[in-house]
């Protein structure tokens, strides 16, 4: 009997808001959980520049993946020594220098012994800093603690045709992330984070609230979308400029669009003033930037349409000159003999 790391499913979601987050910082707390960016900040920290990569989820996360599964998909998608994440209370930690076992007992035991949620993390990153470096890497894989024995033959099997679909599945989001900017990324994971706290506010009733989580998630897509066409184009330029652009229009909007205020505003209108008023210009500001975006993605598009019409020409010839004859000639027909009423 051995001990085999099955590979993690694709959740996607949170653990994907997490991972782009995670390229460009070391701590990711989503603001589903209470008093994110001061835990954040006290997290960052604690960390300070080791290879640690912590996310931090609500319950929430626990629809979409196991702990293992989370912890796998981010050592996939990121590239720290260890990762320690908490789904709501629930602690967990993987690495890939520590000794077998390690990572896992010390988020057990932070979490058994510690008062609250933000100890249990801060004990957990603590002892991972301190034990990390003091012996050999071990070269191995991504130890998330042992899940289930089974017989060599049949593990060896399983777990090698769920790691490649695993790692062919990661790569696919990788390459496709590689078009975006990363200035740009946290934005997106911002925005992502958003949708699902105003999905939150819809569900208890909230229509507006819900409405504007549909307009934030669509415009988080096409953001993406846009630099990853930007990226496709012969002209890298233009990626460095609309960053440039971007980066600053998303920072004011996400900032409005943020907890403590528009979210706000629309779960305690009556702790504000003029909240209407300020409900309509933020998603004024909202809808603006998204007509801008789609539309950025249009003159994408015609240049590329232009591209292949020029190509397809080419290779049509005198088919299409004839093509072209014959709607011209059947417009003048219908011209000559309109239709009936």
């Amino acid at each position: 009997m051995i001990q085999v790391h099955a590979a993690a499913a694709s959740p996607g979601g949170y653990v994907d808001d997490a991972a782009d987050a995670l390229a460009t910082a070391n701590v990711y707390v989503s603001s589903e959980v209470a008093s994110s960016a001061q835990l954040r900040a006290v997290l960052e920290e604690h960390v300070g520049d080791a290879s640690i990569g912590v996310a931090v989820f609500s319950d929430n996360a626990a629809l979409e993946a196991s702990n293992s599964e989370i912890l796998q998909q981010l050592a996939e998608q990121t590239s720290y020594d260890t990762i320690i994440i908490a789904v709501g209370d629930d602690l967990s930690a993987g690495s890939y220098v520590l000794e077998q076992g390690e990572a896992p007992r010390i988020a057990n035991e932070a979490e058994t012994s510690a008062g609250s949620l933000e100890d249990a993390l801060v004990a957990t990153v603590d002892e991972v800093v301190a034990v990390s470096g003091t012996g050999p890497d071990l070269g191995g894989g991504f130890d998330a603690g042992p899940l289930i024995g089974v017989v060599v033959a049949v593990a060896v099997v399983v777990a090698g045709i769920a790691t490649l679909i695993a790692v062919r599945r990661a790569r696919r989001r990788s390459r496709a992330a590689r078009g975006v900017p990363a200035e740009i990324r946290p934005r997106i994971a911002s925005l992502r984070e958003l949708t699902g706290a105003y999905a939150a506010a819809g569900s208890a009733g909230n229509g507006v609230a819900l409405q504007t989580s549909q307009r934030i998630a669509a415009l988080a897509t096409n953001v993406e979308e846009l630099f990853v066409r930007l990226a496709r184009g012969r002209d890298g330029s233009q990626v460095g400029i609309a960053a440039v652009e971007y980066g600053d229009k998303l920072r004011k909007l996400t900032a409005a669009l943020e907890r403590e205020y528009l979210l706000d505003i629309l779960t305690h209108p009556n702790l504000w003033d003029d909240p209407a008023e300020r409900v309509r210009e933020v998603q004024s500001a909202l809808d603006a930037v998204s007509h801008e975006v789609v539309e950025n993605i249009k003159q994408v598009n015609a240049r590329r349409a232009l591209h292949f019409q020029v190509s397809l020409d080419g290779l049509m010839g005198g088919r299409k000159e004839l093509q072209d004859w014959q709607c011209a000639f059947d417009a003048a027909g219908d011209e000559q003999h309109p239709p009936r009423s």
